[in-house]
């Protein structure tokens, strides 16, 4: 008896049934999923340049020391002229203002405009440029992690000395209310100073040296209108007047006024309204120049 190959194989099976289509990602799921890959990667930076800022510790601990050298030279000008003129500041306003004014300076501080300009200069922008983030992202994280350490080694210094003139500073008041506004302060002085000086830094892509024009706009100036000579308060009516309108008042003077208690709710709250003016508009301006000058960098051949 013959038996057909049909046979031997038996009954057929049940038919494989392919698996369904998959739904795709609703927007709250692609964005949390777009969140932690960018945490990931940002964390992985952050890391990365923590490793190579420990390489210089000890040069962090020297640049605290400088910092505050100056600071501490103003202030003993400004004490001999008010012992002889007299004042609406007190020797302890100076003294508070000075001691505050180095870490204000440092929280806000930003020096794309040297990194990024010679990144466009020397061309090593490439390199930025095939990654799957942002150029800008990289100097995020290497300010982040150096003005962490450079805080760890400035505030014990600021805080020794606080703890030496003691008796001669004015009470503070260090509510919770407080301290919010003054570390949103702080955080619109820095992003302001970021956006501002990365904006400059963006006109390397036509300048070849911008350091000669960010020690116009930004350093010369920055120094008088920002606080950083002479405390605002102290400037005639009219010249206050153009201080509130510039950008520079929102980096480093603004903190300041609010940690000594000085301001009123109204006048924090048009000072917000102005910093965030100027952010927005140097972010604007800013984002335009990256695209023109990104257009003519690639067309040079980098």
């Amino acid at each position: 008896m013959i038996t057909s190959p049909e046979a031997l194989r038996g009954p057929p099976g049940p038919t494989p049934t392919s698996p369904p289509p998959e739904t795709p990602p609703g927007p709250v799921a692609w964005v949390v999923r777009a969140t932690r890959r960018r945490w990931r990667i940002g964390s992985r930076l952050v890391s990365a340049n923590w490793q190579m800022a420990l390489g210089y510790r000890g040069m962090l601990l020297v640049d605290s020391f400088r910092a505050m050298l100056n600071p501490l030279v103003l202030v003993l000008a400004w004490l001999s002229v008010t012992r002889q003129a007299g004042g609406e500041f007190s020797d302890g306003d100076y003294l508070l203002y000075y001691l505050a004014l180095p870490v204000v300076t440092k929280v806000s501080e930003c020096w794309t405009v040297f990194t990024l300009s010679e990144e466009i200069r020397t061309g090593t922008l490439n390199r930025h440029l095939l990654k799957p983030l942002h150029p800008l992202w990289f100097h995020v994280a290497e300010h982040l992690t150096q003005k962490i350490l450079q805080l760890l080694h400035l505030v014990p210094v600021v805080a020794t000395l606080a703890w030496a003139v003691g008796p001669r500073l004015p009470a503070l008041d260090l509510s919770w209310p407080r301290l919010v506004v003054m570390g949103a302060a702080l955080a619109l002085a820095t992003i302001l100073r970021f956006t501002m000086t990365t904006t400059i830094a963006m006109t390397g892509f036509w300048i070849e040296r911008v350091e000669n024009l960010n020690l116009v706009l930004n350093a010369a100036i920055f120094a008088l209108m920002g606080g950083m000579v002479v405390p605002l308060e102290t400037l005639p009516s009219w010249m206050r007047w153009v201080t509130d309108f510039l950008p520079y008042r929102y980096t480093l003077s603004f903190p300041l006024e609010i940690l000594r208690g000085r301001i009123t709710p109204g006048q924090a709250a048009g000072g917000f309204g102005v910093g965030a003016m100027w952010c927005l508009a140097w972010f604007v301006v800013g984002q335009r120049l990256w695209r023109r000058g990104l257009l003519a960098y690639t067309a040079h051949g980098g």
